[in-house]
């Protein structure tokens, strides 16, 4: 056996003991000392007496002295490290005597030191730094150990600051700042967001900020005062409301009022945002909505039927599939037919979801006659087998299938076979 192999072996028997003899000699030194003996175990040159002594500072021994005599110690130890270690263990032991010493931290010469005093004061929640906490923020305003520690300090003035430049024109980190408001929780974060200047095109990470504080504080009965204020906006900046404008929809107690409302609006609204309101019907899902739908897979104009039967095949009933069948076997557009056709299926293939009935099937076999294209025609089939269990009727249908459209004939026997269909 090699010598240094020897020595590995000779320190690993012997170093436990060894080790052992001086947590216990460290702890009973600890036994007998004084508030100002822990304080001088930090900077001497053993590093367990150091760990220990931190560790007592942290929460072992809260005795108001130490806490004293800690906080002193801020002002005197010459190394940074000690500082931003003895900053840290008295943030963890929250004790509002060392608040003094910490706040005075926030002017160190250290950078390193004045980002623990940072984190600290946060950590504390202590009130009183936050005037100097807001001087630091509007020098480093992409600081997060900043924001983080402004988030947490409840003081009404950080609230106040925040809204200020929030209102600046001069300020060139609205988005932070709302950011910040919102995860302050301020209780008028939404009505700041909703400010048409934030969705102007020119800041997207601003746009983003106020559509997320609009999502997450969207009140209850919000959906209309959010689409009037979704009119005024460029359309890049309503699709970033659509998901908040949909779940306040679905949550409204008064949707047949809403899809009035909506229908009123199609009437005047700017071109750009009526696609918006038709996806709205088509989540609303109502009588009027089916009706104004409807409706405008009549129009004279190709791209407002193609919408209309797009918005009809989202349906989660069978009440649209009447004039999808229709816009699909007489529509003059081929586009709108193709169209139509796919949003019956769409439909009726929610029957694994929702319960539908006979009209699902008079649909689908409507389009696998008339639809133009073999790929719809499969689809529907496709669509069809979700029924053969439910419907004793398709017996009937898959044989008129199997004998008039050969591309299908052999999945119809594929599929009598499966469910032994005679």
């Amino acid at each position: 056996m090699n010598s240094q192999l020897k020595m590995f072996f000779i320190f690993a028997l012997v170093a436990p003991p060894l080790f052992a003899q001086d947590w216990d000699a460290i702890h009973a030194k600890l036994a007998r000392a004084d508030a100002k003996a822990i304080i001088q175990m930090l900077t001497g040159y053993d590093v367990f007496e150091r760990e220990i002594a931190m560790a007592q500072i942290a929460r072992e021994d809260m005795r108001p002295e130490l806490t004293r005599a800690a906080a002193d110690a801020l002002a005197t130890i010459q190394s940074p490290d000690f500082r931003i270690q003895l900053i840290t263990v008295l943030a963890e032991r929250n004790d509002p005597a060392a608040s003094l010493a910490i706040r005075n931290a926030l002017n160190d010469t250290d950078e390193n030191v004045r980002n623990a005093a940072i984190a600290a004061c946060g950590q504390m929640k202590d009130d009183k730094a936050a005037d100097r906490l807001i001087e630091m923020y509007k020098k480093a305003p992409s600081s997060e150990d900043l924001r983080e520690a402004l988030r947490r300090i409840p003081n009404p003035a950080i609230d106040t600051y925040l809204v200020t430049a929030l209102k600046s024109k001069t300020a060139t980190n609205h988005a932070a700042v709302l950011d910040l408001l919102a995860a302050r929780r301020y209780h008028d974060v939404y009505a700041l967001a909703m400010n048409p200047n934030f969705f102007d095109d020119s800041n997207m990470t601003l746009m983003r900020s106020a559509a997320t504080v609009i999502r997450t504080y969207a009140p209850e009965g919000g959906f209309r005062p959010l689409l009037d204020f979704a009119q005024k906006l460029k359309p890049q900046a309503v699709e970033l409301l659509k998901g908040t404008l949909t779940t306040t929809l679905n949550e409204a107690t008064d949707k047949v009022s809403h899809e009035q409302y909506i229908a009123g609006l199609l009437q005047t609204c700017s071109p750009d945002f009526v696609e918006t309101l038709t996806e709205l019907l088509s989540v609303s899902q109502g009588p009027i909505a089916l009706s104004v739908l409807s409706k405008r897979l009549a129009s004279d104009d190709v791209d407002t039927r193609k919408d209309a039967a797009r918005n009809l095949g989202r349906w989660n009933n069978e009440d649209a599939l009447p004039a999808l069948v229709v816009a699909g076997k007489n529509d003059r557009d081929l586009g709108v037919q193709n169209r139509a056709w796919l949003a019956v299926t769409d439909v009726a293939k929610r029957e694994n979801k929702i319960n539908l009935k006979k009209r699902a099937v008079a649909a689908l076999e409507q389009t696998i006659w008339f639809a133009p294209r073999q790929a719809q025609r499969t689809d529907a089939f496709e669509a069809l087998k979700l029924y053969v269990e439910k419907d004793d009727s398709i017996k009937g249908l898959l044989d008129k299938i199997e004998a008039e459209r050969f591309e299908l004939a052999d999945d119809v026997k594929e599929l009598k076979k499966k469910h032994n269909i005679k």
